[in-house]
């Protein structure tokens, strides 16, 4: 009895453990935003309302007269401004350390699990790379990202075929344990060659993806089984790049494809047909020109704000002229023709280190046909579902995270100044 006893007091002292931590982080003061034309997302906007923000978390939201302003709040006069969820962009390589120094690990290839062989002479890859473990924060490109309205990011590695597992933080100051929310995030892959080795082409990129899935297949296989039967059993060797790839394929984490072009699309699709992966595809700024195979796929994607016509493309090959039009007309249409197809998206910085230029992007968006309120679910809740982080983002609602941000005018005007960002109910003024 004495036992059971211990046993029932253990989700209460991990309650009071959780607790504790929490309060030794600095906890930020309550505010109450009040009239503000608040813009939920999730719902109709409420033309002057008052959000009330408290421990980080929003607490309540809605008309004037319906919600009370707590005692200990601080009031922040919102008339004129308008209040929206901070946005999110679903994959991002900023904030990074510059790995280009390190030497890069060397994976194995269709190793003999059973017998703990290691074949060597594969590409440089790096399955097991965590984007928080080379975070670091600077606080120009934080202040760039929000003034541009961005509260959130997925960082991911940058280097490679594999090329390791993405992090999402909120930009709330430069403590990366403190930025975290959630980690891994995914793992991503490129389309690229290695230079100077294999694999030196795009088929040969593709055979070592296949391979390197084929063998963690192998390798998770060995494991169950030895699990199950140690006894009389020659233990598995252990392989961190194998390893690292388990999650993504058996337990089917999501894996994030970049595509650089259409026929970067087309090669994703069909690794993750034969691996049947929880994936998404990234980049894309060239999906429109396929968009009856995405939309057969129903595969999320995340969309650049880059309008950069790929190495490879028509639009560079036949001259200047040409890739600046493709620039300035073609590629931003992108967003707007998949919309007009019924494509679900999430719109990206991905490729974009300023602040600035990313909101120029999305108006250029616009102009080519993208509907504001499409534009903004692409930045919130939508990227906020792709992530697996809906019941926390996206949107104003009680008991989501407090990332909130006030402008003089309509978000995505060409005029309209952001004033004041929360970040986890951390206040940024401008």
């Amino acid at each position: 009895m004495r036992i059971r006893h211990h046993l029932y007091l253990f989700p209460l002292i991990a309650a009071l453990f959780c607790l504790s931590l929490t309060a030794t982080a600095d906890v930020s003061p309550t505010y109450a935003i009040r009239n503000a034309k608040i813009v939920p997302v999730s719902g109709p906007a409420i033309e002057k309302g008052i959000l009330i923000i408290r421990n980080g978390l929003i607490e309540a939201v809605g008309p004037v007269d319906k919600v009370k302003i707590p005692e200990d709040a601080e009031i922040i006069e919102a008339e004129g401004l308008i209040a929206y969820p901070g946005l999110i962009s679903a994959h991002t390589n900023v904030l990074l350390d510059d790995p280009a120094s390190r030497p890069a690990e060397t994976p194995p290839g269709a190793p003999d699990v059973l017998a703990g062989g290691n074949v060597q002479g594969q590409p440089a890859s790096s399955a097991d790379l965590m984007a928080f473990k080379i975070l670091k924060p600077k606080k120009a490109t934080l202040d760039g990202l929000l003034r541009a309205g961005i509260t959130t990011v997925l960082i991911a590695p940058n280097r490679g075929i594999i090329q390791g597992q993405s992090v999402v933080v909120d930009l709330n100051g430069e403590n990366p344990s403190l930025m975290v929310v959630k980690n891994p995030a995914a793992l991503h892959i490129n389309f690229t060659t290695n230079r100077g080795g294999y694999p030196s082409s795009l088929m040969g990129t593709i055979a070592y993806l296949r391979q390197s899935f084929l063998d963690t297949e192998h390798y998770a296989a060995c494991l169950a089984l030895y699990a199950k039967n140690p006894k009389g059993m020659k233990r598995p060797g252990y392989d961190p790049f194998l390893e690292a790839l388990v999650p993504y394929l058996k337990d089917k984490k999501p894996v994030v494809f970049q595509c650089n072009n259409l026929e970067d699309v087309k090669r994703a699709l069909k690794i993750i047909d034969e691996f049947k992966l929880n994936a998404l595809l990234s980049h894309a700024n060239e999906a429109w020109r396929d968009a009856a195979i995405l939309k057969k796929a129903a595969i999320p994607l995340l969309v650049t704000l880059d309008f950069r016509p790929p190495s490879g493309s028509m639009y560079i090959a036949q001259g200047e002229d040409l890739r600046k039009k493709a620039e300035a007309e073609i590629y931003p249409a992108n967003a707007s023709n998949l919309a007009k197809d019924g494509i679900k998206f999430a719109l990206t910085s991905f490729g974009l280190s300023d602040g600035s230029v990313f909101l120029k992007n999305v108006q250029a968006a616009i102009k080519a046909g993208l509907p504001k309120e499409e534009a903004l679910k692409a930045l919130t809740i939508q990227p906020a579902l792709y992530l697996g982080l809906s019941a926390q983002l996206g949107s104003l609602e009680p008991g989501k995270i407090a990332n909130v941000i006030l402008t003089r005018g309509e978000l995505f005007d060409d005029k309209t100044q952001v004033e004041k960002v929360f970040v986890d109910g951390i206040l940024w003024k401008f």
